[in-house]
């Protein structure tokens, strides 16, 4: 008997110990969560401190970084904050994006920035809202081995379009040769950060004014084709495309054994009363190889024409050649200045080629191109429209207009009028075309940044009133 009540003590005493030791263990778990609190070390949006990026996304807390929106609004004591989170469950059966997301923007919540602390914790609850949508698979690039791009500019704005070209050409093949001016240090950074971001680049030196190297790329490019090369595009530095995949697709409609001329007019009407009926070179000018080779043989001749680098094509094309331009619609010269707002957000399908985006009017491309890496290129600019009238336009702003839209298709105009002051100086491209909504509510984007594998950020911007600051988070579902 007293060996069972001895056997009975020492099995509470185990028992005892281990609720101590199970009791001290929750104690000290939350004793280091709170200092690590006190410390602000917890990264943004509750993410883990382990090193494996496949763990380090948690929903738990939504922790705010102060400095980001210190950023973002410089002049403000206090920030009204929220975060949409966007979930992309990939579908080898998925056939496109609806245009409602079908949920509503989340609460915005006070957050006071005339502090020394450097995160805010808000309950998830209260600052954020989540939906899940279907998006395609991840896919390699496209295959565009058979395009070669040509470009004449100078070595610093060649340097500082590689992220852009990045979006569209790297991975795919592509070739890109850039005429230059001669001398420079930038030349091997230049070289060395194309090797990194998978751009296919050869840089040629000319000492020959600007609009001649541009016209001096219809030989280039033919001594550089390859047995594969299809097409020929004269572009700008600041062409833009927003879908490689898109593109071959297009210029596969088209028959490139024979000679073929395509590009975009200007948007505006008045612009072509000097420059002509010719394919402007920022939307891109699309050349068969056969036309190339019917340049090639009069390039001597061609040379002697003095003008635009694309006027200097065009005139050589109609004076040597049968062939004619084909216009491509979804192809834009963008020659809109201001604020061209209106056509970013019109809700029409993904342009083709975009243009003067840093300089007529601004509009970041490389941000606008990160988020393709999480719900692919079809997504970009989509007009996806919340509750309460709310259009989340991806990659540019969020807005609800005045008036609830009575045609989607009517595209808002929002930039400088033109020079010409007859009938349709935009509508002609653009039509159908509305006035512009002076009441219209809208945070533009002000940064997007790619958090880790299958994760972006993008950060909306309003200004005009109390400072209002939304992140949406897109990541692709566990």
């Amino acid at each position: 008997m007293q060996a069972l009540h001895r056997h009975l003590f020492q099995l509470r005493q185990t028992r005892l110990l281990r609720l101590v030791a199970v009791t001290a263990a929750v104690l000290l778990g939350y004793t280091t969560v709170y200092l690590l609190y006190l410390r602000d070390d917890f990264p943004d949006d509750g993410v883990s401190l382990s090193s494996n990026p496949s763990t380090n996304y948690v929903n738990s807390t939504c922790s705010v970084d102060l400095d980001r929106l210190r950023a973002h609004a410089p002049n403000a004591s206090v920030v009204q904050y929220a975060r949409l989170e966007i979930v992309v469950a990939r579908t080898r059966t998925f056939t496109g994006y609806s245009d409602s997301l079908n949920v509503s923007l989340p609460t915005y919540q006070s957050v006071r920035l005339d502090t020394d602390r450097k995160r805010e914790r808000l309950p998830e609850e209260r600052c954020a809202t989540s939906v899940t949508i279907p998006g395609p698979v991840d896919s390699a690039p496209a295959n565009a081995s058979h395009l070669i791009f040509g470009v004449a500019t100078s070595m610093e704005r060649l340097n500082a379009s590689l992220d852009a070209f990045a979006h569209w050409a790297g991975g795919t093949n592509a070739q890109i040769v850039a005429v230059v001016d001669k001398g420079g240090s930038l030349l091997t950074p230049t070289m060395e950060r194309a090797n990194a971001l998978g751009i296919r680049l050869t840089v040629v030196e000319q000492q020959d004014e600007v609009l001649d190297r541009y016209f001096s790329l219809i030989r280039i490019l033919m001594d550089r084709r390859e047995e594969s090369t299809q097409w020929a595009v004269l572009i700008d530095d600041d062409t833009f495309f927003p879908s490689m995949q898109n593109l071959v697709n297009r210029l596969a409609s088209y028959d490139a054994t024979q000679p073929q001329y395509i590009g975009a007019l200007s948007e505006d009407m008045s612009q072509m009363y000097g420059a002509g009926h010719i394919a402007y070179g920022g939307a891109g000018v699309f050349l068969s190889i056969p036309l190339m080779q019917e340049l090639h043989e009069v390039f001597d001749d061609c040379y002697l024409f003095k003008g635009a680098g694309d006027g200097m094509v065009a005139q050589c094309i109609y004076e040597h050649t049968t062939t004619k331009l084909t216009w491509d619609r979804d192809l834009h010269q963008l020659d809109l200045r201001g604020d061209a707002s209106g056509f970013y957000e019109s809700g029409r399908p993904l342009p083709l080629s975009l243009h003067h985006w840093k300089s007529w009017h601004h509009a970041d491309m490389v941000a606008l191109g990160k988020v393709a890496a999480v719900c692919g290129e079809g997504c970009l600019l989509r007009r996806l429209q919340l509750a309460d009238d709310w259009y989340l336009v991806n990659g540019f702003s969020v807005i609800k207009y005045s008036r609830p839209l009575r045609d989607p298709n009517v595209m808002e105009q929002t930039w400088e009028d033109s020079q010409y002051q007859g009938v349709g100086p935009f509508a002609y491209s653009l039509g159908p075309l509305r006035g512009r909504d002076e009441d219209k509510v809208s945070l533009r984007m002000r940064e997007a940044q790619v958090e880790g594998p299958g994760r972006v950020r993008q950060v909306y911007v309003r200004e005009d009133e109390d400072a209002q600051v939304l992140d949406v988070v897109w990541k692709v579902a566990s």
